[in-house]
């Protein structure tokens, strides 16, 4: 397995001279995580084919709301002859509050899969804007105008929230989404998740129900089998730095 990516992130999050290095004075600062999941679930359909996944995050970051980094996982999509064992996210953004309460995100990302055999490349580039208010709400739209290489868009459309379930140190994460596929794989379809979550010192848990529905035979055909879009519990055990 081929998890170059992954590793050298980890090897990143490690090095004492960059694990917590950060400069008050110029605004910046290093941050990052590692997360290792049962199943890497992605708009409510497995990534890894239900297997568990090791996750790694590194970026930088500015005081005045610009930000970029580099995401690894492993993945795996069922076809041995795919050549794909990772996919690494290259992403660059802006967060801010643009009034009293209200916090826009506008990121561009770049998705690949490093080491894909030929006939079966899925890079593709993706736009997106969250607006997160009233303290527990995300609303977002991501947009790639060549979703996985099918020659044409996908747009997915998101609400979230989460709260804290008084002070047991619980809470509550629930999740929709809705997968704008028409034109790129003659279909679209709905997912959800219902979480809970609570942190272990350093760690932070996640267990999650997800699911989809509309996931239907043109989507099973043009992207991943249906059975890899059933509901399922995953677990996250996640650590910041």
């Amino acid at each position: 397995m081929r998890l170059s990516s992954t590793c050298l992130l980890l090897a990143l999050a490690a090095s004492p001279a960059l694990a917590f290095a950060q400069d008050a004075d110029a605004g910046w600062a290093l941050e990052g995580n590692v997360t290792a999941t049962s199943d890497f679930v992605w708009r409510g359909v497995s990534q890894t084919d239900g297997d568990p996944a090791l996750q790694a995050e590194l970026g930088v970051s500015h005081s005045s709301g610009f930000y970029a980094g580099a995401w690894a996982s492993n993945v795996d999509f069922g076809d041995p002859d795919d050549g794909i064992d990772y996919e690494l996210d290259l992403f660059v953004g802006w967060a801010g509050e643009i009034a009293d309460g209200v916090e826009l995100d506008l990121s561009v990302m770049r998705v690949k899969y490093p080491g894909t055999n030929e006939g079966y490349e899925l890079d593709y580039t993706e736009y997106a804007a969250n607006l997160s208010f009233a303290e527990y709400y995300t609303v977002g739209v991501a947009y790639s105008p060549d979703i996985f290489k099918l020659g044409d868009r996908g747009i997915y459309y998101n609400a979230a929230a989460e709260y804290p379930l008084g002070d047991s140190g619980f809470g509550l994460k629930l999740g929709a989404g809705w997968y704008d596929l028409d034109k790129a794989a003659g279909d679209s379809y709905g997912d959800y998740l219902i979480g809970v979550t609570r942190s272990f010192g350093p760690i932070d848990a996640e267990l999650h129900y997800t699911n989809t529905f509309s996931y239907g035979e043109a989507l099973s055909e043009n992207l991943d089998d249906a059975s890899k879009a059933d509901g399922r519990v995953s677990l996250l055990l996640g650590w910041s730095f």
